[in-house]
C-alpha cells in the first residue's frame, strides 16, 4: 500500500512512527551524577564493623591451633587453613544470610551461550536478569525466591546496598564504555529478590560470567581473565548446568576441557539453548552425538536436552526438572558457610579425640608390657615410654576441653558478625 504523502507530497513523519516507542535513556548513563551517586553508593565509607570483627575470629582460630602446637594431630594444617578460608568468606555476609539452606545451581558456559535469557525464562523472572552483558562487566548473580522484589548489590567493602533494575542494566551493559568503569572491582555479587521466582524456595540461581574460547589466535590477557572469572565461580558450585550454544552443533573440546577443570563433585546437567534454531530431528541428534562425546570423558553427566527460551519448551525428556529435583534432594551446600564451619569444628574435634584414645591405648599397651616383663632395664624404658604416653592422653583431653570452649566463642562472634550485618545494610 503507497504511503499517502498529502498534498504537499512530504512524507507525514509523525504520523508514520507514531506506533514506534523510542525507550529512554538510562539515567546512569545519559546523567554523570548521577553515575557517581550509584558508584558512590558501592564504595561509601559506611559504617562496617566487618574487618574488626573477621580479626576477632582470626585471632580465635590462631589461638585455638597454638594449643596444639606440640601435639599430633590429623590434618592438624589442612583443617587451619580451612577455617581460615571460611573466615575469609565471611565478608560475604549478604550471601550468607541470603543463601542459607537453600542450593545454588550455577550456570556455565561460553559467552553467548544463552545464560541470561535461559536463567529469566526458567525461573519465571522474565527480564530481571540483564541479557548479553559483557563478560568485563559480568558479576556473580544469584536470583532467589522473595515476598518482594528487590536488588541487592554486595560491595566488595563488606555491605549492601539495594539498587534499582535501571542500575542494574547500567552496571551490566553501557557503563564500562562510557565511563570505563567497570563494576566488579566495586560489586562482589547481585542478589536478585523475585515474588515472581517460579522454582522452588529451596534453589537459588546463580549467573556467572560466560567464558571465551582460548587458543593460539585468541589468546590475550583479557581471555584468560575472562575464564579465571568463570573458574573462580563455578568451581565451587553445588550443582552445574552447562549450555551450549546449539547453533555450534555439537560440545566441543574446550568445552569439555573447561568441565573437567572444574572437578565439580556432582553430575552436572548439559543443555543446548535456542533450540528452536534447529528442526527436532536435527536436535535429537546432535543430543545423541554429545551423549558418545561426554561418555569418553571423565564428566559425571546427569542428562543432556536442548531448551528454547524463545518457546519455553524443552525437547527432550522434562530432564531440567528432574536435574532441579534431584538438586533439592542432595546435601551439598558449599554457600552454607555456617555449616561448613560447623562440619570443620566437628573433624578438628575427632582429629583430637582420636589423638587422645591412640596415646591412651599405648598407653594400656605398655602397662601390660611392663607387667609382664622380666627385665629390670625393658622395664625401665618401657615406664619412660609409659609415663609420655599417660602424660600425653591427659594433656590431650585437657586440651580438648579448651577447644571445645574457644569453639563456643567462636560461634558466638560468628552469631554477631552476622546479626551486625543486617544492621549495617
Amino acid at each position: 500500500m503507497p504511503f499517502d504523502v498529502g498534498n504537499d507530497d512530504e512524507l507525514d513523519l509523525e504520523n508514520l512512527f507514531s506506533d514506534i516507542v523510542i525507550p529512554d535513556a538510562n539515567m546512569y548513563i545519559a546523567d554523570e551524577n548521577k553515575a557517581v551517586e550509584l558508584l558512590a553508593e558501592l564504595i561509601a565509607n559506611k559504617k562496617n564493623t566487618s574487618i574488626r570483627m573477621k580479626r576477632k575470629i582470626e585471632y580465635k582460630i590462631n589461638k585455638l591451633f597454638s594449643l596444639f602446637s606440640e601435639v599430633t594431630i590429623e590434618n592438624k594444617t589442612e583443617l587451619y587453613n580451612r577455617f581460615l578460608d571460611l573466615c575469609s568468606r565471611l565478608s560475604e555476609r549478604q550471601k550468607i544470610q541470603k543463601l542459607q539452606d537453600k542450593v545454588v545451581v550455577s550456570f556455565g558456559g561460553k559467552v553467548s551461550a544463552g545464560k541470561s535469557k535461559f536463567i529469566n525464562t526458567i525461573s519465571g523472572i522474565e527480564d530481571k536478569l540483564p541479557v548479553d552483558q559483557k563478560t568485563t562487566t559480568a558479576i556473580p548473580t544469584y536470583i532467589i525466591k522473595a515476598r518482594e522484589n528487590q536488588i541487592h548489590a554486595n560491595s566488595v567493602y563488606g555491605y549492601s546496598t539495594v539498587i534499582s533494575t535501571e542500575a542494574l542494566n547500567a552496571m551490566a551493559h553501557e557503563f564500562d564504555t562510557v565511563y570505563g568503569i567497570g563494576f566488579p572491582a566495586f560489586a562482589d555479587s547481585i542478589i536478585i529478590e523475585s515474588k515472581e521466582y517460579t522454582l522452588p524456595d529451596e534453589i537459588a540461581l546463580l549467573d556467572t560470567p560466560g567464558y571465551t574460547k582460548y587458543d593460539d589466535e585468541n589468546n590475550s590477557r583479557k581471555v584468560i581473565s575472562d575464564r579465571e572469572k568463570a573458574f573462580e565461580q563455578l568451581s565451587v558450585s553445588d550443582y552445574l548446568i552447562w549450555l551450549i550454544d546449539i547453533d555450534g552443533g555439537a560440545i566441543t573440546k574446550d568445552d569439555i576441557l573447561f568441565i573437567e577443570s572444574l572437578r565439580i563433585k556432582t553430575p552436572i546437567l548439559i543443555v543446548f539453548t535456542k533450540a528452536d534454531l534447529k528442526p527436532e530431528s536435527e536436535i535429537q541428534q546432535i543430543i545423541k552425538v554429545a551423549k558418545n562425546t561426554v561418555k569418553n570423558t571423565s564428566i559425571s553427566c546427569f542428562g543432556i536436552t536442548a531448551y528454547s527460551a524463545n518457546n519455553k519448551r524443552e525437547y527432550g525428556a522434562e530432564l531440567i526438572s528432574k536435574f532441579l529435583d534431584y538438586t533439592i534432594k542432595g546435601t551439598v551446600r558449599n554457600n552454607d558457610i555456617l555449616g561448613e564451619f560447623k562440619n570443620v569444628e566437628n573433624e578438628m574435634r575427632y582429629s583430637i579425640s582420636k589423638a587422645g584414645d591412640e596415646s591412651r591405648k599405648m598407653a594400656e599397651c605398655l602397662f601390660f608390657d611392663i607387667s609382664k616383663s622380666e627385665k629390670i632395664m625393658d622395664v625401665k624404658s618401657l615406664t619412660t615410654l609409659w609415663g609420655k604416653a599417660n602424660q600425653n592422653g591427659y594433656v590431650i583431653g585437657k586440651l580438648l576441653r579448651q577447644y571445645d570452649l574457644i569453639i563456643s566463642e567462636i560461634n558466638q562472634e560468628i552469631s554477631e558478625f552476622i546479626k551486625e550485618g543486617e544492621k549495617i545494610q
